[in-house]
């Protein structure tokens, strides 16, 4: 699904989205110095502050974005591992999980896991799409 997709599957569902202003992505956007592909920027515009209990306990809204990198980073150097300079650290749960994706990567980029069980990134998922439609059965919502 796109991310129009599943913001109007969520709406269905009875579910109110927060979204981000311009002003508040381009803030983002400065601040990490890059820019982020248009399918997190779309995500950003339609639920970028809230989606009720779409991801609900993880970190993936506006309010927590610009902690999860150096976060991620400390937890990495700790392992001896390390990030690509441009990636993007968009999801975390717990503290022990962690999704990025890099910014050179397309407007639909693949996503990259961490799981500190297993002291390794890897490709989670071929497009951040795909990483957004998992997280709805993940959230509680039956897709069928």
């Amino acid at each position: 699904m796109d991310i129009h997709s599943i913001s109007k599957y969520l709406v269905s569902q009875n579910i109110k989205l927060k979204g981000c202003s311009v002003s508040e992505m381009k803030r983002l956007e400065r601040y990490f110095e890059l820019t982020l592909p248009s399918t997190y920027v779309e995500f950003l515009y339609y639920m970028g502050k809230g989606a009720g209990s779409y991801m609900e306990g993880s970190s993936v809204f506006l309010d927590e974005i610009y902690i999860l990198k150096p976060d991620f980073e400390e937890l990495l150097l700790e392992r001896g591992l390390s990030l690509p300079a441009n990636a993007f650290v968009f999801w975390a749960h717990q503290g022990y999980q962690f999704a990025f994706f890099c910014t050179d990567e397309g407007d639909n980029p693949p996503v990259y896991f961490y799981y500190e069980g297993k002291n390794a990134i890897e490709q989670k998922e071929n497009y951040l799409t795909d990483f957004f439609t998992a997280q709805l059965p993940m959230s509680g919502f039956d897709l069928m």
